[in-house]
């Protein structure tokens, strides 16, 4: 099986005070044969993320360095797709679902590799959201740890949306 890892989840496996059970438990899935991968913008979020924690003094510096080893553990291959036709890709997906060009990176290398996307920060509540569909070619796993494994347009079914409360809690 392929995967595709955002910095939301992999620094909630790496960054003590992030750790979330569910995050382990999709985690613990993961085969050693299995492809991981993250498209290279992964690499700027981490800098940010590690960036906040030093600024707003939740880690100091020393502590973030200790944090590379960890992150480097997981042994994922950096996709580094580039160039206008990509980024056309990239426009349609943000186009046809509201999304950031960030989230449809991550959205557009699942598609393209056909794998489970890992993810915290509620990429499938955004697509549900916007389509009015029930995401039936979706597998969720804890909130929006995804996998998903069609061709954007193909991805809603037309059976009616959840109930309204469905997601209250990712809406807060």
């Amino acid at each position: 099986m392929n995967y595709v890892y955002d910095a939301s989840f992999l620094n909630a496996l790496i960054i003590p005070d992030e750790k979330n059970p569910q995050v382990d438990r999709m985690f613990a899935k993961v085969e050693n044969e299995d492809d991981r991968y993250a498209p290279h913008l992964i690499w700027y979020e981490t800098a940010s993320i590690f960036n906040k924690l030093i600024r707003y003094k939740r880690y100091t510096y020393d502590e973030v360095l200790q944090l590379f080893p960890k992150l480097a553990a997981f042994n994922f291959t950096t996709d580094y797709e580039s160039g206008a036709e990509y980024t056309e890709k990239l426009l349609r997906l943000c186009n046809d679902y509201k999304l950031s060009a960030y989230d449809a990176a991550y959205l557009e290398l699942a598609r393209r590799k056909r794998a489970v996307l890992c993810t915290l920060d509620g990429l499938t509540l955004k697509v549900w959201r916007f389509s009015g569909h029930a995401l039936s070619h979706f597998k969720v796993y804890a909130y929006s740890l995804v996998s998903y494994s069609r061709e954007p347009r193909n991805v809603f079914s037309a059976t009616p949306a959840p109930p309204a409360n469905y997601f209250s809690d990712l809406l807060r």
